[in-house]
């Protein structure tokens, strides 16, 4: 099974009333004047030695070049706040080298794979950068705080309730069809923000402005006086969007693949989003017809109809809590498992979707009415691992997560105010508006009466914790502007038809950091940090080796 990139768009804890919601990963404006001194921090020195034997992968999922013997690990400890007032514990920050290969080394070079949420010394194992970048760089892998293995030093990994989260799925919040059913929902999500809030008191502090000035000090303790060299994709974009704005004069060779959106309206980033959705879920919905001799209506209609099985408890699975027969290890899944499977394969190239959604397609609607291969990868967008949920019955006990998934909500959260002040007549006007710029998507991830909830009762969220609460400075309501005033471009690399972060959010990050941009003539996210296409490895190459940007606009096939 290949394995996902966890870069989760959509939020299940948003309980708005819209099938699809934007991708809101703009950077935190700053809290206080009143600054911390760093001076401790900055003079500490990094100890490296081998690295912990939770840190690596399985074998089976790092690239053929990476060696276990070759990488070393350490930490960098950082403050919880970079402002005064706070008493909190510190981080620290995980970090995996890989030393250069070559005799002459250009610097160091940071990666970070997005999420927010995911794992950088992880990402370290899975790419296989080109020969000439490995000679010339210590590439470093790092989780960002509160990510994996960067934790308060004084506390536990910053983390929600396995069991809590994993019954969220099964509520029928997507089958809700009255206010009844919807808002008792809620009341497990309140439930389950209250419990996860106290758990973790640092919570708040995880946010892109934290994560940047986690950067820089790694940037002087690590490096001394040289420039920042980063490639960051997805959410990794929003850290170095804002590192560029925040720290042009540290700017060394700096990539952005698939940037986020940096909109000042989120309706219409919404709108954005949601057309690209329909789009690549079009793409393999005609894929499907064509391998099945079938019309695309007729395959809409298939899966609209999987989808009502699916909502009348029809459907079967692995994971679900509901035992149907124990001794072929099956369980009753939802139509939640069928949508968002779907969904988790618009992170993937067209042909590998295509592959496996026929795949699950066929299975779903046969007469098994099968609906593991969604929930796989439904489940393992969200960090779970799917495998420990196997078995005759539901075992709370036994589930295997990641924290990626609250990391994604609270980081999110903390950088933007997600609180939705819209009217009742408002909310109706924008759900109309994603109805029309993605009709089919719309009416797989609805419910059949076409409830939807329009009521003033928004629930627990992260931003509500917040501004009820006199200690936790609350999030940014406007998105500061995206700004390079370096002088040196950097390197943007956007997907055309993909539909996680579309193509136009790259152009306008192009735009905003006076950059070129490079548009890959394909699908799948993130499509330089795959390193398996010739035209996007050489300009990534020519950059960070000879220093050598494209001097205008240019349009990858390969």
């Amino acid at each position: 099974m290949v394995p996902a990139k966890k870069d989760p768009a959509l939020n299940k804890f948003r309980l708005m009333p819209l099938v699809i919601s934007a991708l809101f990963l703009a950077e935190c404006g700053s809290h206080s004047s009143s600054p911390l001194d760093l001076a401790e921090y900055e003079s500490q020195k990094v100890t490296w030695g081998a690295c912990p034997m939770n840190y690596f992968v399985p074998d089976d999922q790092h690239s053929k070049v990476f060696d276990k013997e070759r990488v070393q690990c350490g930490y960098v400890n950082v403050p919880a706040e970079y402002v005064t007032g706070y008493s909190l514990s510190d981080f620290k920050i995980a970090m995996m080298r890989e030393s250069a290969t070559g005799a002459t080394k250009l610097g160091t070079l940071f990666i970070n794979p997005g999420g927010p949420g995911e794992s950088g010394v992880k990402e370290l194992q899975w790419l296989d950068f080109p020969k000439e970048i490995r000679a010339s760089y210590d590439i470093i892998g790092f989780d960002p705080r509160g990510v994996a293995n960067s934790a308060p030093a004084t506390g536990n990994q910053i983390k929600c309730d396995d069991q809590s989260d994993f019954a969220t799925y099964w509520t029928g919040e997507d089958s809700a069809s009255n206010d009844a059913e919807y808002l008792a929902h809620v009341d497990m999500i309140d439930a389950y923000y209250t419990k996860c809030s106290k758990d973790n008191p640092s919570w708040w502090t995880l946010n892109t402005t934290n994560v940047v000035d986690d950067l820089e000090l790694m940037r002087k303790v690590l490096t001394g006086d040289q420039p920042l060299n980063f490639l960051g994709s997805s959410y990794g974009t929003t850290i170095a969007a804002s590192y560029i704005t925040r720290f042009p004069e540290h700017i060394g060779h700096i990539t952005l693949d698939s940037p986020t959106t940096n909109e000042p309206t989120t309706d219409a980033s919404a709108i954005t989003q949601a057309k690209a959705t329909e789009a690549n879920v079009l793409r393999l919905v005609t894929g499907y017809a064509k391998a099945h001799d079938m019309s695309v209506d007729e395959v809409k209609s298939l899966m609209l109809k999987v989808r009502q099985e699916a909502d009348d408890n029809q459907l079967l699975g692995f994971a679900g809590m509901t035992v149907v027969d124990s001794a072929n290890e099956t369980r009753q899944s939802s139509e939640y498992m069928f949508t968002h499977g779907i969904f988790a394969l618009t992170y993937y190239d067209n042909a590998t979707a295509q592959d496996y959604f026929n795949q699950g397609l066929e299975s779903v609607s046969s007469a098994q009415k099968w609906n593991g291969l969604f929930e796989y990868f439904a489940l393992q967008l969200d960090g779970y691992e799917p495998d420990s949920l196997r078995g005759p019955e539901f075992v709370g006990g036994n589930i295997k997560r990641n924290n990626s998934f609250e990391i994604m909500t609270i980081v999110d959260s903390m950088d933007i105010d997600f609180t939705n002040h819209k009217t009742i007549d408002e909310r109706k006007a924008l759900a109309d508006k994603i109805k029309q710029a993605a009709p089919f998507w719309t009416s797989l991830n609805s419910d059949a009466s076409n409830y939807q909830y329009v009521g003033d009762r928004e629930g627990i969220d992260w931003n509500s914790i917040a501004t009820t609460d006199s200690h936790i400075p609350d999030a940014p309501t406007v998105k500061p502007e995206r700004t390079n005033t370096s002088g040196k471009p950097v390197l943007v690399v956007g997907a055309k038809f993909e539909s996680t972060t579309p193509i136009e959010f790259a152009v306008k990050t192009a735009l905003d950091l006076k950059s070129p941009l490079v548009t890959f003539n394909g699908t799948g996210h993130a499509p330089l940090a795959g390193f398996n296409h010739k035209c996007l490895n050489k300009i990534f190459v020519d950059y960070f080796v000879h220093d050598v940007l494209p001097a205008a606009d240019v349009t990858c096939s390969s």
